[in-house]
């Protein structure tokens, strides 16, 4: 039962990353990323394990799962480039709430500046976004309100005028 476990859960997590880095789908917290990551990644070392039959015991898994824990932080630290943080939402669909035109930004974490970028935004689930690129010049009016709320979720000081 627990081996049956251990192959859904990285068929499950594989997935949330390969749909991540391949398709519109955007995971919005890099802390559930990480845990996705490094659960996809434990399950696939543990599947190998029992396969050459290592792992047998608590303290091995143990070593192990720490070890993994260290690669896949190192990983993420090395490859993360920020999450991206929505500044104004420009538009809301008048039909769902839940799908916006945001632009946002993100740190780059290694050199100087922001990246900017202007979504449709589907809010799916938390933590869990569709998002793809729009140009706002082609707005259709009779699905869109425009709102302009300004968020700073990038912390900004309020400029003074």
């Amino acid at each position: 039962m627990k081996t049956i476990a251990i192959y859904i859960l990285f068929l499950i997590t594989t997935a949330l990353i390969l749909l991540n880095r391949y398709t519109a789908l955007y995971i919005n917290n890099s802390i559930v990323h990480f845990i996705i990551l490094y659960t996809a990644v434990l399950t696939f070392v543990f599947i190998i394990g029992s396969f050459w039959g290592k792992l047998k015991n608590s303290k091995s898994r143990f070593i192990t799962a720490f070890i993994v824990a260290i690669l896949c932080f190192i990983n993420s630290f090395l490859t993360w480039g920020g999450d991206w943080k929505t500044q104004n939402v420009l538009y809301q669909n008048i039909k769902n709430p839940d799908k916006t035109i945001e632009f946002q930004m993100r740190g780059d974490r290694f050199s100087f500046g922001y990246k900017k970028r202007i979504v449709n935004r589907l809010k799916l689930f938390p933590a869990f976004d569709w998002t793809t690129d729009i140009d706002t010049a082609e707005i259709n009016s009779k699905e869109w309100k425009k709102i302009n709320k300004y968020l700073n979720e990038m912390e900004f000081p309020e400029q003074q005028q």
